[in-house]
């Protein structure tokens, strides 16, 4: 079930317990989308906004972590910056049209939820509370309020609106004083981008991999874990046989 032995999980289940559980969002809880999918989403959203499908799909891509840090402005100013850089004049109408278009395709992967859900619902009936910690963009901050998954968590902090990306320190301590709790009783799951394992390891969080089970490996992961060795697990349900909690 996971990269360690059984003799180490049952050493270590008799030892820990967890009160918090920190996780990563995107191809951790939700699936990243294929990228033919992305693409074209991207590429509409420049036609309707009059700017050249390729420059726009392009710029778009390489302004991810800009984006993530809130650093491009409101949905609405950056796909008006991106379609002006690239040849396009939108007018508020369009601006507008495009930025529904973009919500309605991202609000479908939020969609996407159902294989998580009882498995969460397992870990808020042993009264383990758990948050959010994602580098996200602000499509996903506005649909946070209304996506299933977030009434399952006791809060989420998004780089969008932090201004930081994992995996500055920052973001779990944001998380860890909003559950009101110590690294020491929390453990972090996520599939392993942005150096979030090792990350939350350095700020003594307990990490496991986790990776969504019909994620799209044509995805690209930013600056992926690769040096990290711990346990992966097959459900974020296999923390319940590892580290029950305390009765």
């Amino acid at each position: 079930m996971g990269t360690r032995g059984d003799q180490d999980r049952s050493r270590a289940g008799a030892t820990r317990t967890f009160d918090g559980i920190l996780f990563d969002l995107w191809g951790t809880l939700l699936p990243f989308t294929g990228e033919s999918e992305r693409e074209s989403n991207i590429a509409e959203v420049a036609r309707l906004l009059g700017a050249d499908p390729e420059t726009f799909t392009s710029s778009w891509l390489d302004s991810i972590e800009e984006r993530c840090l809130g650093r491009t402005g409101s949905l609405e100013e950056t796909v008006e910056k991106i379609a002006v850089a690239s040849g396009g004049r939108p007018t508020p109408v369009q601006i507008r049209d495009a930025v529904a278009h973009r919500l309605r395709f991202c609000r479908d992967t939020h969609d996407r939820v159902d294989p998580i859900l009882t498995q969460l619902d397992a870990l808020r009936a042993r009264e383990i509370r758990l948050a959010i910690v994602s580098d996200s963009t602000e499509e996903t901050v506005r649909l946070w309020p209304d996506s299933r998954l977030a009434s399952r968590f006791d809060l989420a902090v998004f780089s969008f609106n932090e201004r930081v990306c994992k995996p500055d320190p920052q973001m779990y301590q944001r998380a860890l004083s909003g559950l009101g709790l110590p690294s020491s009783r929390c453990a972090y799951v996520g599939d392993g981008g942005s150096r979030e394992l090792t990350g939350a390891e350095a700020v003594g969080l307990t990490a496991y991999q986790f990776r969504f089970h019909d994620e799209n490996r044509s995805a690209p992961r930013y600056d992926e874990d690769l040096s990290w060795r711990g346990t992966t697990l097959s459900s974020p349900a296999d923390l319940l046989a590892y580290y029950p909690r305390r009765v």
